[in-house]
C-alpha cells in the first residue's frame, strides 16, 4: 500500500514541476547564455528540492495523507452490512449468498490490485486456502478496482477465490474501511473482517499494513479461536 500512495504522490510532484518549470523558462529568444545557465541551475535546484525526503514527506502529509471516511470499524458482534456487488467472475454477490452455505467468510478490503502489498496479501491467502476450507471458511476480497482489473488480477495470480468491485466505495464506507485521498477519490483501506455463518462480525483486523506477510496466519489463528467459542 505504501508504494500505492507513493505513486500518487509522484504524479502530483511531476505535475507541479511541469507547471512551475514554465515560469523558469526564458520569456524571449534573446535571453543571454548566462541567463539560460542560471535558469538551468534554478530548475535543477528546484527538482532536487522537490524530490528531497523532507519535501516528499511534507507533501505527502499535507496533500496526500489518506483521510478516513469512517474512522471507526464496526463493533464486534453486530450483523455485517448487507451488500450486492459484482465479483471478478461477473456475478452479483450478496452477503446472504455468501453465508447461505453456512460458511465463515473472511472479507478483506485492499487498496488496489497489482500493487506490491495487495499482491503479497492475496498470495498468502491463496497459499493458505486449503486450511481455510478445512475450517469451513471462504476468502473474499473487496476493492474499488473495476471488475475487469480484479478479474485480470485473479487470473494472473492464479487465485481460487474472487474479488468484489466496490467501485464507488459505498460498501467500504459501511464497513468503516474507506480512505479518501484529495484529488483521487475513495479507496478501500486494508482491513479484514471475520464474519460467521449467521452474518455477524466476529473479528476485525485493523492494523494489517504493518504485517502483511504474516496476516493470513493471524487470521487462521483467530478463526480457530472463534470457532472454539
Amino acid at each position: 500500500m505504501r508504494s500505492f500512495w507513493c505513486c500518487l504522490l509522484l504524479l502530483h510532484l511531476l505535475s507541479s514541476i511541469g507547471r512551475i518549470s514554465a515560469y523558469l523558462l526564458p520569456s524571449s529568444p534573446s535571453s543571454s547564455s548566462s541567463s539560460l545557465e542560471s535558469l538551468d541551475i534554478g530548475r535543477r535546484s528546484f527538482v532536487k528540492q522537490a524530490f528531497s525526503p523532507l519535501a516528499t514527506s511534507t507533501a505527502f502529509a499535507f496533500l496526500f495523507a489518506p483521510q478516513p471516511v469512517h474512522a471507526s470499524p464496526l463493533p464486534l458482534g453486530v450483523p455485517a452490512p448487507d451488500f450486492s456487488l459484482i465479483n471478478s467472475r461477473g456475478e452479483f454477490i450478496t452477503l446472504d449468498a455468501l453465508t447461505s452455505s453456512k460458511k465463515w467468510t473472511i472479507l478483506y478490503f485492499f487498496p488496489g490490485a497489482f500493487t506490491s502489498g495487495c499482491t503479497l496479501e492475496a498470495r498468502k491467502f491463496q497459499q493458505d486456502l486449503p486450511q481455510y476450507r478445512e475450517l469451513n471458511a471462504q476468502i473474499v476480497g473487496v476493492s474499488v478496482d473495476a471488475v475487469e482489473k480484479n478479474s485480470e488480477f485473479c487470473k494472473k495470480e492464479g487465485l481460487d477465490f474472487f474479488m468484489l468491485t466496490d467501485e464507488r466505495g459505498e460498501v467500504s464506507k459501511k464497513f468503516g474501511s474507506a480512505l479518501s485521498i484529495p484529488g483521487f477519490g475513495t479507496f478501500s483501506n486494508r482491513q479484514t473482517y471475520i464474519i460467521d455463518p449467521s452474518k455477524n462480525v466476529r473479528w476485525i483486523f485493523v492494523d494489517v499494513e504493518s504485517h502483511i506477510p504474516r496476516h493470513s496466519t493471524e487470521v487462521l489463528e483467530k478463526l480457530k479461536e472463534l470457532q472454539k467459542v
